[in-house]
């Protein structure tokens, strides 16, 4: 009798092995990895740009609408019943805080400043044009709306007080101050003509405009 000849067929393989084998990914190469890292830090950098441009775009917005609040809106100072509001001279005011106040598009008399009389006699219009604007914010209620500041550090405004909205309007008209004229577009120049036409404070006789006085009498500081 024959002997029978020992199988050489081959073990199957067990199920883990072969899903192990299919399932391995070939490792990736070093300039792969390379080129991996230099697209992210490439991406990495392209998002910091672009949040470093949206924040410096916000301030330059933010910087704009300051500069619109500042120049192109009307800031009203309202100084309250109680402030204490005083007179400088016949065309700026003091408040409490120590701010100061140049009355928009007029031009008083300064404080040492003397006029004639139809006369030819001399009197005190610098000191008579700050009695007049103390009179007119004794009632209080004083308020100003901010145009600009002047080299002085003074806030050039349009104020008003208790009774009078326009204290500007209100000395020119009396004739304690002049209209400023062209640069500040002639704001009171029709008031200016009526109190020169009714001979009324400065305008009953003759005076040097306060430009050409503080020309002539510089200040010492």
């Amino acid at each position: 009798m024959a002997r029978r000849k020992p199988s050489t067929r081959a073990k199957p393989k067990s199920a883990s092995a072969t899903r192990s084998r299919k399932t391995r990914k070939p490792a990736k190469s070093r300039s792969t990895r390379s080129r991996t890292r230099s697209t992210r830090r490439r991406s990495s950098h392209k998002t910091l740009a672009s949040q470093i441009g949206k924040a410096v775009a916000l301030l330059v917005v933010l910087g704009l609408v300051l500069l619109f609040e500042r120049y192109c809106t009307a800031q009203v100072e309202p100084f309250g019943p109680d402030a204490r509001i005083v007179s400088i001279d016949g065309d700026s005011l003091r408040a409490a805080n120590g701010d100061e106040y140049r009355i928009f598009g007029i031009d008083a008399p300064e404080l040492k400043q003397s006029c004639k009389e139809a006369n030819g006699r001399s009197w005190a219009c610098g000191r008579a044009a700050k009695v007049k604007l103390t009179k007119l914010i004794k009632g209080g209620g004083v308020a100003c709306d901010i145009r600009d500041k002047d080299r002085f550090g003074r806030y050039v405004a349009v104020c008003s007080a208790e009774g009078v909205p326009d204290l500007g309007e209100a000395l020119v008209r009396d004739g304690y101050a002049i209209d400023l004229g062209r640069k500040f577009g002639n704001p009171y120049a029709s008031e200016e003509a009526e109190a020169k036409a009714d001979k009324r404070g400065i305008w009953r006789g003759t005076f040097e405009r306060p430009a050409d006085w503080r020309y002539a009498n510089p200040r010492a500081d």
